[in-house]
């Protein structure tokens, strides 16, 4: 989204404020600006205010540009103010779109401004700690932001910086120069990143990326990284051709989905298995529901049944991708050591989870093996012994479906599933909100355990209001009251007004 206006004139000063979180380079990308200007004539001076905000914590760089010629005119010395005031600010650069909102609150951006702003999400703490989807909707943001600024400049820079394998200030900076808001050329800016030394070849690539986005021009070229497509084996083919002869096609997108998931998690035979389940919900939908039940359960079967269990977590943290990304987001150079440190807390209950069956319901009478379990540890994964100890534990992925949690997941999964088709037969809204049940059901350890007793305590209150017509929509209220706060206060009032 751009929205272009003519470029500042070289006869007055340039005020320019940069919003970035910690990581962002917003340093950098200040010191590009200033090194940039001094070239082209202008006395300049930038200041840093840091802030503790809603992530790593959101400094404002200030910059303050000033054409020497007046300067010599006047034979002084400009007073060059420090942080940015409102309503006086030629240029504002957000790294994200919250910051861009915290621009416009501010006061940073008025008629007069040139606002550049990152259209992807770092979300904030508040966000994320929420036990549900906390994230917060910025459509407003992006409307006031070109009703707003003169110059609105707005895209996924977060993106292009991946494709480019540099920090987002390059992108940001890119974008700068294609939008004409400073009278300076590109070679100019581009000169000012070769002259700095630091990782030259992967910013000039994100400053192309940003200059093009902005200019509307071809994207600069990125070497792709090579990868190996291999063609899905005979087992995973023959998923594929039963999804497409058995259910409905307005599925098949959250079908595929769930059957790359149990792949994933255990095995074709796991995923086949998936597939039997969901039919049974199938031959209870329709096209006039627009098959509604199908797709809701295709998502929360594919939930119920890849649970978190001990061996879960240990075949995840010693995959080789998250390896690797670790060592792109800190930027490691080739042959540069980077350790990854875990910290793991598991108890008696989740060790006995993954053992068979008659096995771990004999082990978990010993209480007195809890003394073994009562305070976390760290394991380094990119050492030998660590890695090793949560390699022997994924290894047990065969074992699976012979262990003691799986017996126990098996039962709830079934039972679950009843409930879903009976209510189904009466009341078919009502049959989808007891899909959705399994959103409260995550995680493991504590978290698990909270969202089964939410559940249960729910599934309790149904029949007091099943034959209602407003069935659905009070099942509806009670799962967002026991997604509200972990101590299920919001639960309790909820179940009381129920009641």
């Amino acid at each position: 989204m751009t929205k272009l206006s003519p470029k500042l004139s070289k006869d007055k000063s340039i005020n320019i404020a940069i919003i970035a979180m910690g990581g962002q380079g917003g340093g950098g990308l200040s010191k590009w600006i200033l090194d940039t200007a001094q070239t082209q004539g202008y006395l300049a001076q930038y200041t840093s205010v840091p802030g503790v905000a809603q992530r790593t914590g959101a400094t404002i760089y200030y910059i303050e540009l000033f054409p020497a010629h007046l300067a010599d005119k006047q034979k002084q010395k400009p007073v060059l103010a420090l942080t940015p005031i409102p309503g006086d600010v030629d240029i504002v650069i957000a790294s994200e779109m919250m910051e861009s909102g915290r621009a416009l609150m501010r006061g940073f951006v008025s008629a007069q401004t040139t606002l550049i702003a990152s259209d992807h999400r770092d979300y904030s703490i508040v966000e994320k700690q929420e036990m549900g989807d906390g994230r917060r909707e910025l459509s407003k943001v992006r409307e006031m932001s070109e009703k707003i600024a003169a110059q609105y400049i707005c895209f996924d820079m977060g993106k292009a910086a991946r494709e480019a394998g540099a920090v987002i200030s390059s992108v940001l900076f890119g974008a700068l120069a294609g939008s004409g808001a400073l009278p300076i050329a590109r070679d100019v800016f581009e000169k000012t990143i070769t002259e700095s030394g630091r990782a030259v070849p992967a910013n000039l690539r994100g400053f192309a990326l940003g200059y093009e986005n902005v200019q509307g021009e071809t994207k600069a070229e990125i070497p792709a990284k090579a990868q190996d497509k291999k063609p899905p084996s005979a087992s995973v083919t023959l998923l594929l051709d039963h999804m497409k002869k058995d259910f409905p096609p307005r599925a098949h997108a959250m079908i595929t989905a769930g059957l790359k998931k149990m792949v994933d998690y255990q095995d074709p035979d796991y995923a086949r298995l998936y597939l039997e389940r969901l039919s049974e919900f199938t031959s209870l939908d329709s096209a006039k529901k627009d098959w509604r039940l199908t797709r809701d359960m295709a998502r929360y079967l594919a939930l119920a049944m890849s649970y978190e269990d001990t061996i879960r977590v240990a075949d995840l943290k010693i995959r080789a991708a998250r390896f690797e990304r670790f060592r792109a987001e800190v930027k490691a150079a080739e042959g540069q050591i980077v350790n990854v440190s875990e910290y793991m807390h598991p108890r008696l209950q989740e060790v006995c989870d993954i053992l068979p069956a008659w096995l771990g319901k004999v082990v978990l009478k010993m209480r007195f093996l809890n003394v073994f379990f009562n305070k976390g540890r760290r394991i380094t994964t990119t050492r030998l012994r660590g890695y090793l100890l949560l390699s022997l534990i994924a290894r047990r992925k065969p074992a699976r479906r012979k262990s003691l949690r799986y017996a126990v997941e098996t039962v709830r999964i079934t039972t679950w599933s009843e409930q879903v088709k009976t209510a189904a037969a009466h009341n078919y809204d009502l049959a989808c909100e007891l899909a959705g049940l399994q959103r409260l059901v995550k995680g493991y350890g504590d978290t698990h355990e909270r969202g089964l007793k939410n559940a249960a305590k729910i599934m309790a209150v149904i029949p007091s209001f099943e034959a209602q017509k407003n069935a659905a929509k009070q099942l509806s209220t009670l799962k967002i009251a026991a997604l509200k706060d972990e101590d299920g206060a919001a639960l309790v009032e909820a179940l009381r007004s129920v009641s």
